[in-house]
């Protein structure tokens, strides 16, 4: 077949199919496990304390975690905090709070007692249904 002899429909329809793959492939779910999910939005502005970026995406040794764990602990004197546990599978600390604000509060304070941020997954508890 030759280019010349190739008519301008032929380019169409090749483009058309070419546009129709790509976008069923930008489209299709991501395949993750336990993907982190979307943080909050206050004011039109994602939270920046729940941002996936700041979550922990990197599998931390257990042994680091174990010390991590008694210093983040520290989080649960603040009202809202409903639990904080060392997530084996995931290799993070899970911090798990009620609300924006004891987020950034749990925030402030793994931060202050040295527990990197990276190794920790923040999470906002779906409100009770019922």
């Amino acid at each position: 077949m030759n280019l010349l002899t190739t008519t301008p429909a032929a380019f169409l329809r090749a483009g058309v199919c070419a546009a129709a793959i790509a976008s069923l492939v930008a489209c299709a779910p991501a395949t993750g496990r336990n993907s982190i999910p979307p943080a909050p939005i206050a004011l039109r502005w994602p939270d920046p304390t729940f941002l996936p970026e700041r979550q922990c995406r990197r599998a931390v040794p257990t042994e680091r975690l174990e010390g991590y764990l008694r210093r983040a602990s520290l989080t649960m004197a603040v009202p809202g905090t409903r639990s904080v546990t060392l997530d084996r599978q995931r290799g993070c600390l899970t911090i798990v709070v009620e609300s924006v604000g004891t987020g950034r509060l749990a925030e402030l304070i793994i931060r202050g007692v040295a527990v990197p941020r990276q190794a920790v997954l923040l999470l906002l508890a779906s409100p009770p249904r019922g």
